[in-house]
């Protein structure tokens, strides 16, 4: 006997808050993923931490 396949449809509620938390989230990580250009790198150097956020060494 041959298992019966059930094909479903899942409508997404374009209008709701978890769909636009969900837009928000993959725009983020769509961000966070993408290397950053040449002059994002020259726009933003590197700086030291501030000494609030560092441990003492001593």
């Amino acid at each position: 006997m041959r298992a019966k396949t059930v094909n479903r449809i899942v409508r997404i509620n374009r209008k709701g808050e978890q769909w636009k938390l969900q837009q928000l989230f993959g725009e983020l990580a769509e961000r966070l993923n993408r290397l950053p250009d040449a002059d994002e790198v020259r726009r933003n150097p590197l700086r030291s931490a501030p000494a609030g956020l560092t441990e003492m060494v001593f």
